[in-house]
């Protein structure tokens, strides 16, 4: 019994309903509560019940004996049934082909914890497959450094900034050590990026006791601002090695938004 009204409620029917229209294949004809004896349902729900079993075509009423109810046959009850959810799958299935996808949602992830960096940049790195830029410290190259020359072998163009010194082979590594005295002087912290073919980022602070905070996004306006960090890194590098600090510190003395943006990095 309890096989057959589940699976009666799993065509749509109530709890109620089934119980009733149950119990009235087991007796019929029969009166209200007749049915609400044998099917165990409360006397303040039979009557709803039935007219609600009456709606959906499972039990007719008596046209000569009143308050007397009968079940619609099983093998009928069961045929309109799967006509009716053979056409609903059909119109579903419609539907569904019809429905155009949403665009790109950006996504983006807060996290604490320097496993959880190392985690996302290894899954940025691997599936990156155009081009990687990082500027990242020592201690993080180390870890790494393998991910990143297997991306180099199939093909992804690599753009590094390595704030001290890199085993790594890229001909596109540069060395920002200096650059990176000046910031972790600044924010007392070590501040790591990873971005995966402009669709992608982690960037996470990591301080001197291994804390970690950061935030991994798709979000395309972080991207970008995350990408010129490393671009500004890079060429203010080359720039200053190219005239001389000499030269640098002395467009920057002479010039008073230079002089005002280096005060205040």
């Amino acid at each position: 019994m309890n096989d057959i009204i589940l699976k009666l409620e799993q065509l749509g029917f109530s709890s109620y309903e089934s119980k009733a229209y149950y119990a009235l294949i087991r007796k019929y004809p029969a009166n209200g509560y007749e049915i609400s004896k044998i099917g165990k349902v409360p006397s303040a729900k039979i009557y709803e019940t039935l007219n609600q079993l009456k709606i959906k075509g499972a039990i007719i009423e008596s046209a000569t004996e009143t308050g007397k109810y009968y079940p619609v046959p099983p093998e009928a009850l069961l045929a309109k049934l799967k006509q009716e959810f053979t056409s609903m799958i059909q119109d579903l299935e419609s539907q569904l082909k019809q429905t155009e996808p949403l665009p790109d949602i950006d996504l983006t992830l807060n996290f604490s914890g320097y496993e959880t960096f190392v985690e996302k940049s290894m899954s940025i790195i691997n599936n990156t497959s155009i081009s990687l830029f990082a500027s990242i410290w020592p201690d993080e190259d180390v870890l790494l450094n393998d991910v990143i020359a297997k991306a180099e072998k199939r093909g992804v163009k690599v753009i590094a900034g390595i704030f001290g010194n890199s085993s790594m082979e890229s001909s596109y590594y540069i060395n920002l050590e200096s650059c990176g005295k000046s910031s972790q002087t600044r924010l007392g912290k070590r501040l790591n990026i990873v971005i995966g073919d402009s669709r992608e980022v982690v960037i996470c602070e990591v301080g001197e006791n291994g804390e970690a905070d950061g935030v991994w996004t798709t979000t395309p306006s972080i991207i970008l601002v995350a990408k010129e960090y490393i671009k500004h890194d890079i060429w203010g590098n080359i720039l200053i090695d190219t005239i001389g600090k000499e030269k640098f510190n002395n467009m920057c003395d002479s010039n008073d938004m230079l002089s005002y943006l280096i005060q205040n990095r």
